[in-house]
């Protein structure tokens, strides 16, 4: 039987604990609905809105995160080669709400020819790109292109799917306004919620996303338990306690 030498494998968890660590020490929420959270459970998305501290991420997750990452950053990195990328990471705004754009891309210069749309790139494995290729894009990856080309004023948006095994992309490109109401209701049921909150500090109740059916799982959701099933006065102290309420 083989030795199992494990000290390489731990220094490389500390360092991606280590610089998860300091980016969430850096990083300045801007209070506002962001794009990426415009599928999640309307109580974390006011929580996260307020600064309730996210659950701890091991390190096996923040190295898929780290994969996906690199793969997406790379997959950018070509478009902008192939000279149809007019801006990335470009920081958008609709009804309060904010998000940045992967890359705005010139669609003339490619197939589909509509003029300049946002693409939401997404790193997935094969067993999901093929998934996805027999069903259909993810609701929820939609949504984010979707916010996108509304706040852009653009007729459609591109989620290109990318595989992070083979880099083997796909892009599908959707119509505006197939999501324009399911956008425009999330928005307006957040911003009820923070009015809600900023007059009597009442929360909403937790309900999972029933298009997203993984969020009804409380393990796999951004806060600890607590934070969806505890008490409005609870949620209150633990933010007292934490210092983001005065």
């Amino acid at each position: 039987m083989p030795i199992i030498d494990s000290y390489v494998n731990n220094k490389i968890d500390e360092a991606l604990l280590a610089e998860n660590a300091k980016r969430e020490s850096e990083h300045e929420s801007s209070g506002k609905l962001s794009a990426s959270m415009l599928y999640q459970p309307l109580r974390f998305q006011v929580l996260k809105s307020l600064g309730a501290p996210r659950k701890p991420i091991e390190a096996y997750t923040l190295g898929k995160f780290k994969r996906g990452n690199d793969v997406e950053d790379w997959y950018v990195g070509q478009l902008e080669a192939m000279g149809v990328i007019v801006e990335r990471q470009k920081k958008v705004e609709y009804r309060d709400a904010i998000g940045f754009v992967d890359a705005l891309v010139d669609s003339d210069k490619m197939q589909f020819k509509n003029g300049i749309i946002p693409h939401e790139v997404k790193s997935v494995t094969n067993m999901k790109l093929k998934r996805i290729a027999k069903t259909e894009v993810d609701w929820h990856y939609k949504m984010q292109g979707c916010f996108y080309a509304m706040a852009l004023g653009a007729s459609h948006y591109a989620v290109d799917i990318v595989s992070a095994e083979d880099l083997r992309p796909t892009v599908y490109i959707f119509p505006t306004r197939e999501l324009e109401d399911d956008v425009n209701k999330a928005i307006s049921a957040y911003m009820k919620a923070m009015e809600d909150w900023k007059r009597d500090r009442t929360l909403p109740k937790f309900e999972a996303n029933p298009k997203v059916a993984w969020t009804a799982n409380i393990q796999y959701s951004m806060f600890e338990g607590e934070w969806a099933t505890e008490s409005d006065s609870w949620a209150v102290n633990q933010l007292e306690a934490l210092g983001v309420l005065k």
